[in-house]
């Protein structure tokens, strides 16, 4: 079941500790873990006096983990994207080796929920990387723009395949993010629009930003580039190219 949901187990102790580690948990702080697998995270976070609530789409693993942490863990058995998220504890913190299937859509809904306010989560290298890319960047785009209009991302480390059971083909990697007390849009511009002109911007990447703002909008490349030059940019850039400010300034004007 693992690993057809994209679930990799760590089994490596020191890094285990590191992960726990790098969220800097006091006895007695809220955490939500998700995907906790067999428990490794788990096992130390109860060990340390923390209030570990853990989602777990897969019936067997809350099973065992109910048997293994009969008091003090507080297990979900259902889907991260799906729960009523009401029924988590906030303010928490949220630790988790996330399933590489659904890490994605699983951070961008936890950027959506106020309730946390750090977070310590390990991803696939490949989309740690494109969390942590900047601009001029291949690998800089719309998740990039989504975790810096909401957090503050910084790695924390590399944990090799070797460290997981089953041995996926890839290596992982660690992220460490701090929610913003708001998000970094002017007063009065919505996040829809912002994403609008992110995907717009993003649509074409090979091609220029006002040919692909162009296109996707279905406006004249003359509208475009006088959107673009309203938020201070040249049409004639790349997406990838352009910082989150430049995309902030665009959000106002599409």
């Amino acid at each position: 079941m693992g690993a057809r949901l994209g679930q990799h187990f760590l089994v490596c102790a020191e890094a285990a500790d590191a992960i726990v580690h790098a969220a800097g948990l006091a006895p007695g702080e809220a955490v939500v873990e998700i995907g906790p697998g067999r428990g490794v995270l788990t096992e130390r976070m109860l060990l340390s006096g923390i209030s570990v609530t853990a989602v777990e789409l897969d019936r067997r693993l809350c099973a065992g983990l109910s048997a293994r942490f009969p008091e003090g863990l507080t297990l979900l058995h259902g889907d991260f994207l799906k729960i009523d998220l009401a029924a988590l504890p906030r303010p928490c913190a949220v630790v988790s080796n996330l399933p590489y299937a659904v890490a994605a859509p699983i951070l961008q809904r936890l950027l959506d929920w106020p309730g946390w306010d750090r977070a310590v989560l390990m991803f696939q290298k490949e989309v740690a990387e494109r969390i942590l890319a900047g601009p001029g960047s291949r690998k800089y785009g719309p998740l990039t723009l989504s975790v810096l209009l909401k957090a503050e991302a910084e790695p924390v480390r590399v944990v090799p395949r070797t460290c997981f059971s089953p041995r996926p083909r890839v290596d992982s990697a660690v992220v460490r993010l701090r929610r913003l007390a708001r998000p970094r849009l002017a007063e009065g511009v919505p996040e829809d629009r912002f994403f609008k002109a992110v995907g717009a911007a993003f649509q074409h990447r090979r091609k220029t930003v006002g040919k692909s703002m162009s296109l996707a909008l279905g406006i004249p490349r003359s509208d475009a580039g006088a959107l673009l030059a309203r938020a201070g940019l040249s049409p004639d850039v790349r997406a990838e190219d352009i910082p989150f400010e430049g995309f902030a300034s665009l959000a106002k004007e599409v």
